[in-house]
């Protein structure tokens, strides 16, 4: 039986819990990142590691282990369930809390950590293409408190992506209430336009640049700082392909030569179709071919 590590300890998975009072259990409040092993090596760890660290300080949810613990812990994890290709996920919440009349309410948050054999998408998805729905009725909120963070709070976004698989499809992207294109339900998005340019809608971060944020016609974002989405972005400069973080409509997707979606798992995954709307020459296109070849997967 597998096992999985929480809170300093290696416990076998059919037995693990955690407490009917932590706050992630109760209340959503935790995040989380889901990282790729190859070769008993995490892909852009410290990537991964970072964006969770930003996100539980701008939550106010404590993680109480140094990077070259959880880093240790990963490689230990990999070891005991003897797994060199792997899925693992890292979750953090608030984990409990206690009242102390003096001093007022006490975290103990929870932190674990689980791994899998990886389980590649299929290979006709990269050889063919992804088709990919739009959401029409549901629309992301930048001015929430999560956004851009990745937290457990993925009921809409799974229920999405399971709509999406029952038409046909392997994904389903999401605009904001400004119906401006943000993200699909569990990666992020870039398109080629006809001059050859990535373009990508910005995150947060991104949007503190005064450039990017002229070029954006909203002040806020939910789009999450991929640890592959900042992967490409650094090859394509490298490559000397131009890439515009900025607004990105519905006309600007369906009019797009090329079209692809990035996460841990699926590497650079190209789209070939928006529902019914062929995207480009309905084949992966060769910016996308270009850069896949570039990325560590």
């Amino acid at each position: 039986m597998a096992s999985v590590w929480i809170n300093g300890e290696y416990i076998d998975e059919s037995t693990a819990s955690v407490s009917a009072r932590d706050t992630g259990l109760l209340h959503g409040i935790g995040v989380f990142t889901t990282m790729r092993a190859r070769a008993g090596q995490v892909i852009r760890l410290a990537a991964h590691l970072k964006r969770l660290r930003d996100s539980c300080d701008a939550l106010s949810i404590p993680l109480l282990y140094k990077d070259e613990e959880l880093s240790e812990t990963i490689s230990q994890l990999l070891a005991v369930n003897e797994l060199a290709d792997a899925r693992l996920r890292l979750t953090i919440t608030r984990g409990t809390t206690l009242h102390d009349p003096l001093h007022g309410p006490h975290a103990h948050p929870t932190a674990f950590l689980m791994a899998s054999p990886f389980d590649p998408y299929p290979q006709e998805y990269y050889d063919n293409g992804m088709t990919v729905t739009v959401l029409d009725q549901h629309k992301l909120n930048p001015y929430d408190i999560q956004a851009g963070h990745k937290t457990l709070d993925y009921f809409s976004r799974l229920t999405a992506l399971r709509q999406a698989t029952r038409s046909g499809a392997g994904e389903a992207l999401w605009f904001n209430v400004h119906n401006y294109l943000q993200s699909g339900s569990i990666s992020n998005v870039f398109i080629v336009d006809p001059s050859g340019s990535l373009l990508t809608p910005p995150t947060n971060e991104e949007l503190r640049d005064d450039k990017v944020k002229s070029a954006t016609a909203y002040p806020k974002s939910n789009v999450l700082p991929g640890t592959t989405r900042s992967a490409v972005i650094d090859v394509a400069n490298q490559a000397g392909i131009a890439v515009r973080l900025q607004t990105v409509t519905i006309s600007d997707l369906l009019e797009a030569s090329e079209v692809f979606l990035t996460n841990s798992m699926m590497g650079v995954m190209p789209v070939t179709r928006v529902e019914q709307k062929s995207i480009g020459t309905g084949a992966p296109g060769a910016v996308t071919k270009r850069i896949a070849g570039l990325i560590e997967v």
